[in-house]
């Protein structure tokens, strides 16, 4: 009988359909038939229907038969959906991306707030840990936080990156030939260093260094930043990418037009960003926190600098605009071997 495999996302979240893509599609080579149950509001991507049939979730109407789910994402409904699929026999797959691991320093980098709702999104899934019969961390440093926190839940995981299908054609000299921003791409988060972001862009406009930013993001940019000053002398220098959801194709453009990605985070477990920004050969600047070690290679695929150090972060971007293609083909490289989803094909067939 050939396996049926629901992918599951029942909390809407514009970054999942690239993670959702992946995984259909590597199922589809590995012979599975893959499924997207999901939020309506998946519907604004077209571009899923013509991978896989979706249904829409519809509550206790949702009508479901597979031999597999994959829940990409907790929600407060994936608790009860979990329980009805176990009754039917289903093996019961969750991608965990961010164990929940609280300490002071947690708190001190998310803010309260954020702090708050990672705690109500654990609460959710703990449940789901229990049921499932694997569990997914994206790198060894998320499987090493689940083992200090939620290993007692469930202790069968595997490691598995985050996957990508490859979006783009170019080669690394073809890539390298549209880069011109250094760029900021994602939340405007404290926990991101969007406030280290902003800093070096002053000390790069005092100086009058040759470096031209760029902010994509869904979220406005906070009002305070344009009325600064400085910066409003500079806006020649800033393109500002912000305030409303953007498509694939847009913030595909916001990492193809990097010449390097900012991600100095003070607190990670794996980033989303890197591996796309590698997708589009572009290196990233990051900080040594969570998985950033497991996947830079410092000098050939991006470079370590610490947020505060805007010194250390205009030599490391000398370096990448110095040695372009260099690291176009170190970050094309890191993509294809790890992210890309034909790299991990054994390690989902294993899941099955």
């Amino acid at each position: 009988m050939t396996a049926k495999v629901a992918i599951v996302s029942l909390r809407y979240n514009p970054a999942f359909p690239q993670f959702m893509t992946a995984y259909a599609k590597a199922l589809r080579e590995l012979g599975p038939e893959p499924h997207f149950l999901v939020d309506p509001a998946y519907r604004r991507f077209p571009e899923l229907e013509n991978i896989a049939p979706i249904t829409d979730f519809a509550g206790d109407r949702t009508a479901l038969s597979c031999t597999h789910a994959l829940f990409m994402n907790p929600s407060v409904e994936n608790r009860k959906l979990a329980v009805l699929l176990k009754q039917q026999g289903t093996r019961i797959l969750y991608l965990y991306h961010e164990p929940w691991h609280m300490t002071l320093r947690w708190i001190i980098d998310e803010g309260l707030a954020s702090t708050a709702r990672f705690t109500v999104a654990h609460h959710f899934t703990i449940p789901v840990l229990k049921l499932a019969d694997t569990v997914i961390l994206a790198s060894r440093y998320g499987m090493s936080e689940y083992d200090q926190s939620d290993i007692r839940y469930n202790r069968n995981r595997v490691c598995i990156p985050l996957l990508y299908d490859d979006e783009t054609t170019a080669t690394p000299d073809a890539l390298v030939s549209q880069k011109r921003y250094f760029g900021y791409i994602g939340g405007l988060a404290r926990a991101h260093g969007f406030d280290q972001y902003i800093a070096f862009m002053r000390y790069a406009f005092r100086g009058g260094l040759d470096i031209h930013f760029m902010i994509g993001s869904r979220f406005p940019l906070p009002g305070g930043i344009l009325n600064d000053p400085l910066i409003r002398r500079n806006l020649d220098k800033l393109e500002i990418r912000c305030g409303r959801p953007l498509s694939m194709e847009e913030m595909n453009r916001c990492y193809a037009d990097s010449f390097c990605i900012w991600n100095i985070y003070r607190r990670s477990t794996q980033s989303g960003v890197l591996p796309k920004a590698m997708m589009f050969g572009t290196p990233s600047l990051a900080s040594r926190a969570g998985s950033y070690p497991e996947f830079i290679t410092d000098g050939v695929n991006g470079k370590f600098a610490d947020g505060d150090d805007v010194q250390a972060i205009a030599a490391a971007l000398q370096d990448i605009r110095a040695n372009p293609l260099r690291y176009a083909e170190g970050c094309r490289r890191r993509f294809l071997d790890t992210f890309f989803y034909r790299a991990q094909l054994q390690s989902i067939a294993a899941l099955l």
